[in-house]
């Protein structure tokens, strides 16, 4: 059991949460570095969760513990991979600039994605080229101006590398022809990526059809984290997210969401307002089922602080865009599991609605 004095450095925390296999190998791996693990099922009882099992290390072991999982030794490049969709307008910069920040963190390198179209296409693309729409174009002369695109931006993005602006990351360039959502998705699981930063319009409507159409596609049947960044988000990094809005269906899924969430980010000092968004009517099922899920992540996450906050579900979008605005909510948080909150919350009537509404970025954690 842990120990309740959050000072004691012999206090068990969790550092990872993986299959029965790759936790038992993970195991071995920092115990040959005298580290002590303890392997812990979240729910034994539970076939869906059996093979959630927790990496359990004492406090004090934490710093070296980190440095042997983030070690190229430990971590495939490949599983480190960030990407990042491009259409070099106005919001790529701050997309790449987030992603590129989580690259650094994890070691990782970047892939930068832009998907063109010729005159097969008939619609303008988010993350693709829709500056040529010119009947004599032809398939090349496309593709060679896409390239000089992607080539002119990664040049921006070396320059600020060189003036400290942007963290210093491996880059990969990808130019393609198709549909982005397609595109997106195919390279996603080529690479088994460990973040999608994909930037949004915000409250920016102007292009929030096409935008919305891509971000949607992708978030539905991604299997990867996906974190958008809308273009009138602040000019803040990661280290700067210190209140973070968490979504729950309050189900035993959502302890592997957070756990996942958990790894992705930094969350020493971090402030986490837990909503649940459930159709259940009976308010003290839903107010123990909340007690039970902050107590949990109070136990394992000592490092944050945990409140809660109910939210009426027909006024959800609006009443939470002002709860956030008031409370200065800086990421938002959303397990993504079918039928579960996106078959609820995220469907067409309400779905972009909260995603263009709010200037607030969302990181959609796939469960």
């Amino acid at each position: 059991m842990d120990n309740k004095n959050n000072n004691d450095p012999n206090r068990l925390i969790t550092v990872a949460i993986h299959t029965f296999e790759r936790a038992l190998e993970l195991k071995n791996t920092l115990e040959e570095e005298g580290i002590e693990v303890v392997l812990h099922n979240v729910n034994l009882d539970e076939k869906v969760l059996a093979s959630g099992v927790r990496v359990r290390i004492r406090e004090r072991d934490l710093p070296q513990a980190l440095q042997i999982i983030e070690s190229p030794e430990t971590t495939t490049s490949d599983r480190r991979c960030v990407l990042l969709p491009v259409d070099f307008g106005k919001y790529s910069l701050k997309s790449v600039r987030i992603g590129m920040e989580y690259a650094r963190r994890t070691r990782g390198k970047v892939i930068l994605l832009h998907c063109y179209a010729n005159e097969r296409h008939t619609m303008s693309l988010p993350f693709g080229s829709d500056r040529y729409d010119s009947p004599e174009d032809d398939v090349k002369a496309i593709k060679k101006n896409a390239r000089q695109l992607m080539d002119d931006f990664v040049q921006t993005l070396y320059d600020k590398i060189a003036a400290g602006e942007l963290p210093k990351v491996n880059i990969e360039t990808k130019v393609t022809e198709g549909i982005p959502e397609e595109q997106i998705l195919h390279y996603a699981h080529k690479y088994d990526v460990s973040l999608i930063v994909m930037g949004t319009s915000g409250t920016n409507r102007h292009r929030q059809n096409l935008i919305g159409s891509v971000a949607g596609e992708v978030m539905d049947a991604c299997k990867f984290p996906i974190f958008t960044v809308p273009i009138g988000m602040p000019d803040v990094g990661l280290t700067d997210i210190t209140h973070v809005a968490f979504f729950s269906n309050l189900i035993q899924q959502d302890l592997l969401s957070f756990d996942r969430f958990a790894r992705l980010f930094n969350m020493r000092g971090v402030d986490v307002t837990i909503i649940p968004v459930v159709d259940k009517k009976d308010r003290k099922l839903v107010d123990q089922s909340l007690q039970q899920l902050v107590q949990y992540c109070r136990e394992h996450y000592p490092e944050c602080t945990f409140k809660t906050k109910r939210i009426a579900t027909k006024t959800f979008v609006e009443s939470f865009g002002q709860y956030a605005q008031n409370e200065n909510i800086q990421l938002i948080a959303i397990p993504n599991k079918k039928s579960s909150i996106f078959s609820r919350l995220f469907n067409p009537s309400i779905a972009h609605r909260v995603l263009f509404q709010t200037d607030t970025p969302m990181l959609v954690i796939p469960v």
